[in-house]
């Protein structure tokens, strides 16, 4: 069944001694009545008010945040490359065929809200590393497949090119999916798939090719594909690879597959191979993915939205300008409330505050020294909390 439930067992055993950098940082977002968990890599280049690409990582069905994170290898690959992973962890629930699995909801007849939770982690990361809202692509193992071609149906004002690598769709997913624009797409098969199958499910699902041709056909591409075969450099990994562009779609777009002949459901040249699933090892997907997306700047992304870390009321009669000329931040109400400023970098340290005990109608901090960049700054009133970015 596609809904098969696998586990990565062998991944434990090497995630046990598998070290994160301190890049690597763990987090919690409240959404729809629950709490959400997800992890962050930021590269050791990066820097505060940099604005980087950033890329979803997305794990299967039964799987988690950390054997995804350890089995594409993609943050390695971010470190080489200077972009911001986002790694989010899927809530378990029991299916519409009665598994019960962590997940994401792409027509699996759930009722999470996963579309509403990554356009909430898209501003929530927005607030946190400033990252660029026109560079934020989705790819995804199995049902991380899956759900990175729901966010192209269904969130592409946000989401610029998304990458499956042995996921699919439902038809009902196809019924749903009316995009903006041209989204370039991805999409990495084996042949031979034992739980995704190629040949799609008879008034479920189409096959993997159909699927292909849909996206080409949405984006206007090139009909006649070009046709590369990549080099079978591995002998013994008992597959080959033939990979077809349809280029020279609406808005620059391209939908790029790669058919593995004899693969099974893996991610080529993954971290480990899967006991008993053909590996294809003639190409790295991870380094694929990104020379793909890295090929695409979204035209018109939707606007980024602050997202508090706390539950205070929003206020908005509150102005905050950073002056450099006179290195000054002025904050100003036109209700004479303001009990306290506070400025702090994305990594939540504070570098100007001040406190009053009396209300004041207009608050000036000098800036000083401080590093050029995006900041936060909360502004503190009798009615509640003003948050908004700073750029020094």
């Amino acid at each position: 069944m596609y809904q098969k439930k696998y586990t990565f067992f062998i991944l434990f055993i090497f995630i046990n001694s598998y070290s994160f950098s301190q890049q690597l940082i763990n987090e919690t977002i409240q959404h729809d009545g629950e709490m959400r968990e997800y992890s962050i890599f930021l590269p050791s280049t990066y820097q505060i008010g940099q604005s980087l690409p950033m890329v979803f990582n997305l794990h299967g069905f039964g799987s988690n945040r950390a054997q995804q994170t350890f089995y594409s290898g993609l943050n390695n690959l971010a470190e080489l490359e200077n972009f911001i992973v986002v790694i989010p962890q899927g809530l378990t629930r029991t299916t519409i065929n009665g598994q019960t699995g962590s997940h994401w909801n792409a027509y699996f007849g759930t009722d999470v809200d996963d579309l509403g939770f990554f356009s909430l982690l898209i501003d929530r990361v927005y607030t946190d590393y400033n990252i660029d809202l026109a560079r934020v692509y989705s790819t995804g193992m199995s049902n991380g497949g899956y759900m990175s071609h729901r966010l192209a149906c269904e969130l592409s004002d946000r989401i610029t090119a998304v990458a499956s690598v042995t996921g699919g769709v439902f038809f009902e997913q196809l019924d749903n999916c009316n995009p903006s624009r041209a989204v370039p797409v991805m999409q990495i098969h084996g042949t031979n798939d034992g739980i995704v199958n190629f040949n799609g499910i008879t008034l479920f699902a189409p096959s993997i090719p159909d699927l292909v041709y849909h996206w080409v056909d949405h984006n206007n591409c090139t009909t006649l594909a070009d046709t590369i075969e990549i080099a079978n450099i591995s002998i013994t990994d008992n597959s080959t690879v033939e990979k077809l562009e349809y280029n020279n779609g609406d808005e620059d777009s391209k939908v790029w597959f790669y058919i593995v002949e004899n693969g099974g459901h893996s991610w080529p040249d993954a971290t480990i191979d899967l006991p008993g699933i053909v590996t294809n090892r003639d190409f790295n997907a991870t380094e694929h993915i990104w020379e793909f997306f890295s090929q695409f700047v979204h035209s018109n992304p939707a606007e980024g939205t602050i997202i508090l870390r706390n539950n205070n009321i929003f206020v908005d009669n509150i102005k905050v300008l950073a002056n450099p000329i006179s290195k000054e931040l002025v904050t100003t109400s036109n209700t004479s409330d303001i009990l306290n400023v506070r400025v702090y970098d994305t990594f939540g340290k504070t570098v100007l505050e001040m406190n009053s005990s009396e209300a004041q109608q207009e608050v000036i901090l000098k800036i000083g020294n401080i590093q050029s960049g995006i900041y936060i700054a909360t502004v503190k009133t009798a009615s509640g909390v003003f948050t908004t970015k700073v750029l020094f």
